[in-house]
């Protein structure tokens, strides 16, 4: 029976270990992700510009001024608050402050999930765990990306 027990909780240590591990990746991503907008502007009179599909000559001056060119814009409203430029940038207002990032597309952020989905082979000897099957590591790879989808998804639904 302690055999049972044993199994059990090195089982339920392979799950959840991984489950970690991929939300660690999303909230990593997430964090570089916003830890610096493009560009803060301090201007509240923008908002109601871009309410109506316009960006307006000082916000356009100000993208152009760090190498964000935007011809033919057009401007959608995602909420109150929230919009998009081309499907290109995300403009967002915190009071006064429209801070521009770019869409969240990019090829890097899968391999920071890899990057920790490699460091676990390092964790489990630690930890006294062996992997000896190829379908454990398959499995252990799988959790840890599915939740690091998992959560940079939410994170990012959450600000966007």
């Amino acid at each position: 029976m302690s055999n049972d027990r044993d199994e059990y909780i090195e089982g339920l240590k392979k799950t959840l270990i991984p489950l970690l591990f991929g939300v660690l990746a999303g909230v990593i991503c997430f964090s570089i992700y916003t830890s610096q907008p493009l560009i803060a502007i301090n201007d509240s009179s923008v908002a109601a510009y871009l309410d109506n599909g316009v960006i307006p000559a000082n916000l356009s001056t100000t993208l152009e001024a760090n190498g964000i060119t935007i011809d033919n814009a057009t401007v959608t409203r995602i909420e109150s608050h929230k919009w998009v430029i081309n499907n290109e940038y995300v403009i967002r207002s915190n009071s006064s402050i429209l801070e521009v990032y770019r869409s969240p597309v990019s090829e890097d952020w899968l391999l920071i999930a890899l990057i920790l989905i490699l460091i676990q082979k390092f964790v489990y000897p630690f930890m006294h765990i062996e992997i000896k099957k190829t379908v454990d590591w398959v499995t252990i790879a799988f959790i840890t990306a599915f939740f690091w989808f998992i959560t940079f998804t939410l994170l990012l639904a959450f600000l966007f």
